[in-house]
């Protein structure tokens, strides 16, 4: 006897046909965005893709900015966290280490983001982050904290653009000589 051991969104929780969808939609949405631009994006073409109703998508979103609101949440909180984790807190050139290694190991993502204008994501609300982490308590230190943050990114985009010749110790290893 064969069991079939698919589970359909009508045996989930509301909650978890939900977040199913919502993932479809924003693969979907993040797979078109490197294709076209965002407003040539219709929602049936949107819905076609992630294989959901438009209904499915009304019930979840109401307009495509919404994913990008969620999407760019998700980004900040994974980044937001991984900056948090313990293992850094006395050794910076490793987080550095896992930044470049996860954009090398990701080019697709990061090919998606970037063509998609979310890079920045990963560092607009960081500075307030990193603050309560280390202690900043100046307005000197913040904004010398933006700057290296901005630095961090075009340096990783450009890494990113130019075919990642580098390896990802060396670029560790610029941005510690750099202070970034």
């Amino acid at each position: 006897m064969r069991v079939n051991k698919t589970l359909s969104l009508q045996h989930m929780s509301n909650n978890e046909a939900n977040q199913i969808t919502r993932e479809a939609l924003q693969t979907a949405l993040l797979y078109l965005m490197n294709t076209k631009k965002m407003e040539d994006i219709s929602i049936s073409e949107l819905v076609r893709k992630a294989g959901v109703s438009r209904q499915a998508f009304y019930r979840n979103y109401t307009s495509k900015e919404d994913i990008i609101i969620e999407i760019e949440a998700n980004i900040l909180t994974s980044f937001t966290e991984s900056i948090n984790n313990p293992k850094y807190e006395n050794n910076p050139r490793l987080w550095f280490l896992d930044l470049f290694r996860f954009i090398k190991e990701n080019p697709d993502l990061v090919k998606i983001l970037k063509n998609a204008n979310l890079t920045n994501v990963l560092f607009s609300k960081t500075p307030y982050q990193i603050e309560d982490f280390i202690d900043i308590d100046s307005e000197k230190q913040h904004y010398y904290l933006i700057g290296n943050l901005s630095a961090i990114t075009a340096i990783s985009m450009e890494w990113f653009s130019t075919g990642m010749k580098e390896d990802c110790e060396y670029m560790a290893d610029l941005c510690m000589k750099y202070h970034l």
